[in-house]
């Protein structure tokens, strides 16, 4: 990068002297040009006035000998000391008057100037004089009464007449290649150190980046600045923490996985091995205990690889236009046999129609397994509330049992993937800890959000929000 400025800088400067040289030369010719023809007033005099006598150019056209009677003489120009250009004073003359046959006899141009100067007609088309090759000739127009009637055109000299002039040009055109030098070497100076500087906080970020590519996500940027890399490192430590979040969550889920499959398989493998020691019998109740074992067992794998598919999104999902009403009234009327086995309420307040667009299949298994989890922790004689409500463009679903409750800190973290509360709603009959989170996953599918608050009839409440389809 360094490199790359300091080539950047070198061009830069280069350019910039080649302009500037060729804008001094450029607009020093221009000033010459302007001044040598402000020296031109007497014959421009002159032409006006013969334009007169005459009535047209047809006196002058071809008529070279005629034409240098017109030249400014060296005291008209200026006159040239070998150290500066000193104007003289202008003389004022009249050329006598004459046909077009017979001229006054030519004066020695002793300015040279009769090569670079020439008339044309009002046009621009050239009369007499050389042409202008060079297409930088100054015209000069020339007026009668008012009107114009031609120009006078000036082609600028290739090398000042004057040796001052000449001299001056040539030291300000020699002048600007050490000026250029000189800031190149100042912008070296600064540049290098303000690049170096610049750049830190880039390297900064990619080390940093190196570091996580290497599975070190506890790193953090020490950059506080205000621009754009302060905001670039900030937006990378927050990259940083949700990757060092996501690695914990992952070594907490490998072992909370191997911890939930122990058990079952455990339980399994000691019974099998005691009913072939002979320790217990291979009877209807020991194969009843394999069998419970076992489908926990798969009841585990299949809300593990539900959780997977909606981690990455993989869940098939067929949405369609349909009345949750009738999915919640499924979904309580195949819960109300078990919760009456377990001694528990189960009632459903709803509206006649909630249209959503969604999945009914996947929407069912939340409700499924929000019920399943309410029968689960809810205490004996107890009671299990659904009710549903339209509320600003969204469907409102809300589950709510009796006691006992949990604790407003463990809240927010009941959405975790086997997270399970400790004490009175932690049962041995309890899950994995995996039904919540897979919720959380399918309603966030929905467009839709789904939080846990203390219950007003002393235990959970969980609340599901679905955008309407008719109101959106």
């Amino acid at each position: 990068m360094v490199l790359v400025m300091l080539a950047a800088s070198v061009l830069l400067v280069a350019a910039m002297a080649v302009a500037m040289r060729l804008s001094f030369q450029k607009g020093f010719d221009e000033y010459l040009s302007e001044v040598e023809m402000g020296r031109l007033d007497q014959t421009v005099e002159d032409l006006s006035n013969a334009y007169r006598r005459e009535g047209s150019w047809n006196f002058i056209e071809g008529n070279h000998r005629l034409w240098m009677t017109f030249m400014p003489s060296s005291s008209d120009a200026s006159v040239n000391d070998g150290d500066a250009v000193v104007a003289a004073p202008s003389s004022s003359r009249a050329p006598q008057p004459f046909t077009a046959r017979s001229a006054p006899l030519a004066p020695a141009d002793k300015t040279g100037i009769s090569t670079r100067l020439r008339l044309l007609n009002a046009d621009k088309q050239r009369l007499i004089g050389p042409p202008d090759t060079s297409g930088l000739a100054v015209n000069r127009p020339i007026s009668l009464d008012g009107e114009l009637i031609g120009w006078l055109s000036l082609t600028p000299q290739a090398v000042p007449s004057s040796r001052l002039d000449k001299a001056f040009r040539d030291e300000q055109l020699n002048a600007i290649y050490p000026i250029g030098l000189g800031a190149l070497l100042l912008a070296l100076l600064v540049g290098i150190p303000m690049g170096r500087y610049l750049l830190r906080p880039v390297k900064a970020v990619a080390r940093g980046a190196h570091v996580l590519a290497k599975g070190e996500f506890d790193i953090r940027l020490d950059i506080h600045s205000r621009d754009e890399l302060g905001q670039l490192a900030q937006d990378f430590n927050m990259l940083a923490g949700v990757l060092q979040r996501n690695e914990l969550l992952r070594r907490r889920g490998m072992a909370d996985i191997s911890h939930e499959l122990r058990t079952p398989l455990a339980l399994l493998r000691g019974e099998i091995e005691a009913m072939q020691d002979g320790i217990r019998p291979v009877d209807q109740p020991q194969l009843g205990k394999l069998h419970d074992a076992n489908m926990q067992l798969s009841h585990l794998v299949d809300d593990l690889y539900d959780l997977a598919l909606t981690d990455a999104g993989a869940l098939s999902y067929k949405k369609q236009l349909f009345n949750l009403v009738d999915t919640l009234e499924g979904a309580v009327a195949a819960a109300e046999h078990s919760f009456s086995q377990s001694q528990l309420s189960l009632t459903l307040t709803v509206p006649e129609s909630l249209t959503v667009l969604g999945d009914p299949r996947r929407l069912r298994q939340v409700m499924d397994n929000l019920l399943k989890n309410s029968r689960r922790y809810t205490d004996a004689g107890g009671q299990t509330v659904v009710s549903a409500s339209r509320l600003s463009g969204n469907a409102v679903i809300r589950v709510e049992d009796s006691a006992p409750t949990v604790d407003t800190q463990m809240l927010e973290r009941l959405f975790d993937r086997f997270y399970r509360v400790d004490e009175s709603r932690s049962r041995a009959s309890g899950g994995a800890g995996l039904g919540l989170a897979i919720c959380r996953n399918i309603v966030d599918a929905h467009q839709g959000e789904i939080s846990a608050a203390v219950s007003e009839l002393g235990g959970l409440a969980v609340e599901v929000v679905i955008p309407l389809a008719d109101d959106n």
